[in-house]
């Protein structure tokens, strides 16, 4: 029986791929800081502050036939405002990029086999000027989140070349599920939807309605992690849709399925936002390349998140 480690296991993406791998007859362990038991084998542990020993014992033992690095500490509103502490600062050094030197310090010494996936982020693209961002587009951090993203990728690549380990990165654009945090926008979108149609709310208060995003499916960009490690080869890979949607279009989408006019119910205030981010667009085309391609659409996406539907 294949073995899988979750490392970030109580986020969207360590739960989606709790599905994933155990509906393809993994064996998965999970690690998280603030731990829901979605698996009947996980580990409660802090990235920035635990031993690390309780992780390596767990490996030696274990010997996980794939490892994901899917953990992130990432409160972009803390810099927003000019509140970036060093505690923060160091929280995101320690999970997002030290932490997973760790990793594969560890199984560098103790399990060679071991396949890594780590989930980088198209912010580490914040600055650039490529309108479409591939494998190769220069890095152009802009915030300690992507800069610490940028610096594991390196490690990544140094301990792939000079130890051979089987160390790959997804390069992850926006993705949606009902697995998302209630602060990020899709759900608020969802949220106070339902509760207008519950005549909770009247109306519907939005920042940029013609903001554009490249969003895609959650559990379809998981299952490219799944894919990404069965190649033959480690190397980087863009996950994403490729294309753009405008905030608009959520609504559009949602109300045609709820039958209303969303036109009438949903209002722009441009004080409600709270920073200018970058148009950044993924081109997937290598990781298609490969035999990955998306399931579900944006249209499906919104309305099986209305539904709660995985």
């Amino acid at each position: 029986m294949n073995k899988a480690l979750i490392i970030g296991s109580e986020g969207q993406d360590g739960k989606l791929l709790n599905l994933l791998l155990t509906s393809k007859g993994y064996e998965v362990w999970g690690i998280g800081r603030q731990i829901t038991p979605h698996s009947k084998n996980y580990l409660s542990f802090d990235l920035a502050t635990d031993n690390f020993s309780i992780i390596e014992d767990h490996i030696v033992k274990q010997k996980p036939s794939e490892i994901y690095y899917v953990a992130a500490f990432h409160q972009s509103s803390q810099e927003d405002n000019k509140a970036a502490n060093f505690d923060f600062i160091e929280r995101s050094i320690k999970v997002n990029q030290t932490g997973f030197i760790q990793i594969m310090e560890i199984c560098r010494t103790h399990h060679t086999e071991a396949k890594i996936m780590y989930t980088s982020s198209s912010l580490i693209f914040s600055g650039s000027n490529n309108q479409v961002q591939n494998e190769n587009t220069p890095h152009e951090p802009r915030c300690i989140y992507s800069v610490t993203k940028c610096a594991a990728m390196e490690a990544a690549k140094y301990y792939r070349s000079n130890y051979n380990l089987f160390v790959s990165i997804g390069i992850m654009y926006n993705h949606e599920s009902v697995f998302r945090k209630d602060y990020f926008l899709s759900k608020k979108i969802i949220n106070e939807s339902k509760q207008l149609v519950e005549n909770k709310v009247t109306s519907i208060t939005i920042g940029d309605l013609s903001a554009q995003t490249d969003w895609g499916y959650a559990p379809d960009y998981v299952e490219a992690m799944w894919h990404i490690l069965q190649l033959s080869i480690p190397d980087e890979y863009i996950i994403s849709s490729g294309k753009t949607q405008k905030v608009k279009d959520w609504f559009e989408v949602l109300f045609k399925y709820l039958n209303k006019d969303w036109k009438q119910f949903v209002k722009e205030d441009p004080s409600f936002i709270i920073r200018k981010k970058p148009v950044l667009i993924g081109d997937n085309s290598k990781l298609l390349a490969t035999g990955w391609k998306p399931k579900v659409n944006f249209e499906e996406m919104v309305i099986r998140m209305y539904n709660n539907n995985i």
